[in-house]
């Protein structure tokens, strides 16, 4: 089991927050008001010697809904984070672009910490939104959603698997357009986005030791992972204060065309979904493909499960490489937005 190591020269703090919109339904199904988030920060810190560190996913841990199966692994997983909680912010760091990201459908805000320290240990703040109630949301939807229209989406997703890369283009275009489900699940959830920058002055004043500075951002980047990639995609639509978008292996749920998006814009493919986004992404996108992978080797539990291959879960592709690749890339990206980047095809 293990995980990359921050690269960045500062150490990392980390603190969770929750943020309320009163104004909308708590799911999409919903009849109570007050859309929930939770939202988990990493920051770059002061040095803390001997300070004990942050155990990896801690909120699953302290979370009573989290199912057994989840807290069986979690009691495989010993591992420590490089995160300190509420350690106090490293004041002498110049401000750096802050990084807003999105989890996959069904998932949890530290889903991928190894990316998140290393991008705070270089001096981004971070914030990764968790969606409340999103499982509750989904079996809402899912029961109210036509047979016809489920079943159109399964068999497109079927024939994609058997694609070629040159065909898989033109078939996901139709499984967008048939996934209802998905779609308003990634236009709801970029309104929670905005809601965070809308809230942005409140959210970096909750972090130990931080104070407000001439010259603060007020762009963010956008980092997303499977449905996150969709969601942050659709917030660049209509958001001018997106810097740039990183879409890790994202459909184009929502909206479906990101033509539209003038933000510099980095699609990261798996192998087995390479070239799926081809058609719809804005012309300015540059692409990424790692040799070897498939979905789930972009999530960090690719590196803390090995196993994963024998259940082919993920691809033949050093596990712990890519997540060190994919790390790397992310952290280039927002550092060096206005520069072209070159596509490549392995980490």
């Amino acid at each position: 089991m293990s995980l990359p190591h921050p690269n960045g020269p500062l150490p990392v703090g980390s603190i969770t927050l929750e943020l309320q919109d009163p104004g909308r339904p708590r799911h999409l199904m919903s009849a109570a008001q007050s859309r929930k988030l939770l939202l988990k920060l990493w920051y770059p810190a002061r040095p803390a010697p001997g300070a004990t560190t942050e155990r990896l996913w801690k909120q699953l841990r302290d979370d009573g809904r989290t199912s057994l199966i989840a807290r069986t692994l979690l009691t495989l997983i010993r591992r420590r984070t490089a995160s300190h909680p509420a350690a106090a912010f490293a004041t002498a760091v110049q401000p750096s672009c802050p990084v807003i990201y999105n989890h996959g459908l069904i998932s949890f805000a530290s889903e991928n910490t190894s990316m998140m320290e290393d991008l705070a240990s270089r001096g981004h703040v971070v914030i990764a939104i968790e969606h409340r109630d999103q499982l509750s949301e989904l079996r809402a939807l899912n029961r109210h959603q036509a047979l016809p229209r489920k079943r159109l989406a399964r068999d497109l997703t079927a024939k994609i698997r058997r694609a070629s890369t040159a065909e898989r283009a033109g078939l996901a275009r139709r499984l967008y357009e048939a996934s209802d489900n998905t779609n308003r699940i990634a236009l709801e959830r970029a309104k929670d986005t905005s809601l965070v920058l809308d809230n942005w002055a409140s959210i970096l004043a909750a972090i130990p030791g931080r104070t407000a500075c001439a010259g603060e951002p007020l762009k963010a980047h956008l980092v997303g992972y499977s449905l996150g990639g969709a969601v942050a995609t659709e917030v660049a639509r209509r958001d001018e204060r997106v810097a740039g978008v990183v879409n890790i292996d994202g459909g184009l749920y929502g909206s479906i065309d990101a033509g539209s998006v003038r933000a510099p814009y980095l699609m990261i493919y798996s192998a087995r979904n390479d070239a799926i986004n081809d058609e719809l992404l804005p012309k300015h996108a540059a692409r990424m493909t790692a040799a070897g992978t498939y979905h789930l080797n972009y999530h960090d539990v690719a590196g803390l499960l090995p196993p994963l291959r024998w259940a082919r879960a993920i691809g033949s592709a050093d596990p712990v490489a890519v997540l060190e690749w994919r790390n790397r890339t992310v952290a280039e990206f927002v550092a060096f937005r206005h520069r072209p980047m070159r596509s490549e095809a392995r980490p």
